[in-house]
């Protein structure tokens, strides 16, 4: 939890900052940009509510160009500029699949891929992207899905509370001079709330909540006070799809593991697995252990 409230308070003082080795396809030429290495596609990555891809992926965004993949992140979902310039994510979910939509786009025609991967974290790495994939024509140029703690069907407003008054808190401690007293604002809060995304969830879920064509890794963990119940992020699938749910405290090793909604994309054993699910390899909570996985990670 620690290097995401580090990653926070620095991106006060750099809202638009990239997160380290990742690239934005906008301020690039074809000549520039990282292409992705023949076998990968590149990855996108994609942060949560109230939050920034800076202060969510500094870390799995250095991992994973250290690994040798070709990484873009965005910033979206703060149109309106009606919360200070740090705070993102917080839009209507139908209008950040746009902006998803574009920016896949311009990876794409930067780079000379056919496919993207997506790596997402709360509702990036579930209700968002999943609009984007069914109704915004991502489905035919997203090859995986990855999502980290995932918001697939949604939370309490309790939770959703907890998490903004989680970040407030960690702006507090720190000193930082952002207005940031009222995190409970935005259209994607209350739509992803279980009380009021009846609707969105109906159409997101008719016929199931996978598309054929897609690979689909979730990594949830039983300690995530912002996604309640933590059941909530896991796929129930379609027969023939490709889909895994893995919880943390499944895999051998870490079934005492506390780690919480914000503190996962920063996981060490979260970052291998994504790493290996981006290669293709299988992931399972039931064959992944531990003492096979620290071994081969980056301090």
């Amino acid at each position: 939890m620690a290097r995401f409230q580090q990653a926070l308070v620095e991106s006060c003082l750099r809202p638009e900052a990239l997160p380290p080795g990742a690239q934005d396809p906008f301020a690039e030429t074809a000549a520039t940009v990282a292409k992705p290495p023949p076998g990968t596609n590149p990855v996108v990555l994609v942060h949560g509510t109230w939050a920034n891809r800076y202060n969510t992926f500094k870390v799995l965004s250095q991992e994973l160009k250290n690994a040798n993949f070709a990484v873009f992140a965005l910033n979206f979902g703060c149109k309106d500029a009606s919360l200070p310039p740090v705070i993102k994510g917080y839009c209507d979910i139908k209008e950040s699949a746009k902006e998803l939509a574009l920016f896949v786009d311009e990876v794409l025609r930067k780079t000379g891929a056919q496919k993207v991967d997506l790596v997402g974290h709360s509702q990036g790495g579930g209700i968002m992207p999943r609009w984007y994939l069914k109704y915004e024509g991502g489905k035919d140029k997203v090859d995986k899905l990855i999502g980290l703690a995932p918001s697939n069907h949604g939370t309490t407003m309790m939770a959703m509370q907890t998490l903004g008054t989680a970040i407030t808190t960690y702006l507090r401690v720190q000193n930082v001079a952002c207005q940031t007293t009222n995190l409970m604002v935005g259209k994607a809060a209350l739509q992803q709330s279980r009380d009021s995304m009846a609707s969105i969830q109906a159409e997101l879920d008719d016929g199931g909540d996978t598309l054929e064509g897609v690979s689909y890794v979730c990594i949830s963990t039983k300690h995530d006070e912002a996604v309640t119940p933590w059941t909530q992020c896991a796929l129930n699938g379609v027969s023939g799809h490709r889909f895994t749910n893995i919880t943390l405290q499944d895999i051998e090793g870490l079934k005492l593991d506390l780690t919480m909604h914000l503190g996962i994309p920063n996981h060490p054993v979260v970052i291998e697995i994504v790493k290996r699910a981006l290669r293709g390899e299988t992931v399972d909570a039931k064959t992944l252990k531990i003492s096979h996985l620290l071994p081969i990670i980056t301090p």
